[in-house]
């Protein structure tokens, strides 16, 4: 097929030259055959964030001039984007729905940012949507929803030749309650080392000592000053904790890792950690819901032991237990990370049937197969 990918390399700025998407979203595509016409998506995220709609415009005709000269060349068979609202007007998504091209948009954290999506959704004929009960979301604002797991790419997510010399370990951002789950730990006696933005505090810089100080100034009059005053208290105490945990732990507490560092990781790490709780839109005063993330199919797929929190989804993909470690409780977590440390062997089963399971059925040339099947393509 010929496939017209409107796509950027990563979502995440805190990892300089993280190739993500690239690896997961297109690179499979290739490696199956198909012929792609990639279009960054670099120039509408800045709009984007930027609010920019003189911006968001000139991407937008670009876009669509694009499609349309190279659809005139050799026709596509799917449009194929990762976008946001803020990035692309509708306007031009109507105009490459009229070429008769099926569109499908694909999107994750729905379950806390589904905001981030809800203007353009009813603008594609498809919208993949990771997380399993996020379809609900998607009809309520007449948009078609279908849901495609997340997974992930063997070529690169797979054992490295490196010694054990990690007990514990979690890469990703602090937020929601993932520094209490570290903190649990390291208080019980469990040397686990967390990776990426938001953990180090250390002595930062004198600019960068004075932006913390005055923004923590500005959350407590905010929080006594505010009718927001919920809102801004809970920020606080999340500040102040994640401050007591970089000051207490600095030796466990670490920068952001490269894409090459993670896989390593997982081979590194005798046991490897997943969290699955997150803010409603980030917000620490709202709810807190779970989804899945990519490190629960890459962490397996990479040969980790890897170790969640337990999701009836999580239960469709993996077997818990079997070939991926689960806990409901903080409690119930320090309680496996130990078991599992002193049983080795049994650790090797568990990993072993984790990377052959997600080898099986968690690879994204699956995931295309299954989805170009679905649209009769």
């Amino acid at each position: 097929m010929r496939i017209f990918q409107v796509l950027e390399a990563s979502t995440n700025s805190a990892v300089p030259g993280s190739q993500t998407w690239y690896r997961n979203l297109h690179e499979p595509l290739l490696e199956m055959g198909h012929e792609v016409v990639l279009f960054s998506v670099k120039e509408g995220r800045l709009a984007m964030q930027r609010n920019d709609s003189a911006a968001r415009a000139r991407f937008s005709q670009r876009m669509l001039d694009t499609f349309r000269r190279e659809h005139a060349k050799k026709p596509f068979s799917l449009f194929f984007a990762y976008l946001m609202d803020g990035m692309v007007e509708s306007g031009a998504l109507d105009e490459i729905r009229k070429s008769g091209v099926p569109t499908c948009n694909f999107s994750c954290n729905n379950a806390h940012q589904f905001y981030l999506v809800d203007e353009l959704s009813p603008h594609f004929d498809y919208n993949l949507h990771s997380e399993k009960d996020a379809r609900d979301k998607f009809l309520a604002i007449g948009a078609k929803p279908l849901w495609w797991p997340m997974a992930s790419n063997p070529k690169y997510f797979k054992p490295r030749d490196v010694p054990r010399s990690i007990a514990v370990s979690f890469v990703g951002a602090n937020y929601a309650l993932r520094a209490r789950y570290i903190a649990h730990l390291l208080q019980n006696g469990v040397a686990v080392h967390a990776y990426g933005p938001g953990w180090q505090w250390g002595h930062p810089s004198r600019w960068r000592g004075m932006v913390l100080h005055y923004r923590y100034l500005f959350r407590v009059l905010t929080a006594f000053s505010s009718a927001a005053q919920y809102r801004a208290t809970a920020g606080l105490a999340e500040h102040d904790f994640r401050r007591y945990m970089g000051g207490r732990f600095p030796q466990h507490v670490h920068p952001p890792v490269s894409d090459d560092e993670l896989i390593a990781l997982y081979s590194r790490s005798q046991i490897s950690l997943g969290f699955l709780e997150v803010y409603d839109r980030h917000d620490p005063s709202r709810a807190v819901t779970q989804h899945l993330h990519l490190r629960e199919f890459e962490a397996p797929m990479s040969g980790a032991l890897y170790c969640t929190g337990y999701l009836d989804e999580l239960a469709e993909m993996f077997e818990p237990d079997k070939e991926v470690l689960t806990y409901r409780t903080q409690y119930e977590l320090v309680e496996k990370v130990r078991y599992y440390l002193a049983h080795p062997a049994e650790a090797e089963k568990v990993r072993q049937a984790g990377r052959k399971r997600a080898l099986h059925d968690h690879t994204y040339q699956r995931r295309f197969v299954q989805l170009f099947e679905h649209m009769g393509l």
